[in-house]
């Protein structure tokens, strides 16, 4: 048995689930950005989505077929069982996955290829779901602060 004792929470239990939908990287760096852009956008709570990656594994033809089932099933849980009618997908830059796989092909390489992934996975999830908003971001650090940049959905 444990020594610590129960932490409780300063912040209050919502009994609803949140209508919006962030899908980004898992990188802890811009976690509170990420939940700062959506306060900035009107969302007080927003239901997360987040592995390495983001929305690259929502793209079938670029990512590992298990890793993009895995995500992909995941978001339409979320999206059908929360009535999610938002969605953020945010990439960054200095990822570590896209550097992992595509690190030999340089820095504007990878840069596209998250853009073209952003795209993709918007184009994907509002093909399964007419109707539902999705915002395109690519997020780089400043200095000390977090930009979002916003991405249109066509090139």
């Amino acid at each position: 048995m444990s020594d610590e004792k129960t932490f409780v929470s300063r912040v209050a239990y919502e009994h609803t689930h949140p209508t919006v939908l962030a899908v980004y990287c898992s990188d802890g760096r811009f976690t509170d950005a990420v939940e700062d852009l959506a306060q900035h956008l009107g969302h007080e709570r927003i239901d997360t989505l987040t592995i390495p990656g983001g929305p690259a594994l929502l793209n079938r033809w670029v990512a590992d077929y298990l890793e993009s089932d895995v995500v992909t099933r995941a978001a339409r849980f979320l999206i059908e069982g929360h009535h999610i009618t938002e969605v953020l997908l945010l990439a960054h830059a200095g990822c570590g996955y896209y550097n992992a796989r595509h690190g030999s092909m340089g820095p504007e390489f990878i840069a596209e290829q998250q853009l073209t992934d952003l795209r993709h996975a918007a184009e994907e999830l509002q093909k399964a779901y007419p109707g539902i908003n999705v915002h395109l971001y690519f997020t780089r650090p400043h200095d000390t602060r977090i930009h979002f940049e916003p991405v249109p959905l066509k090139a």
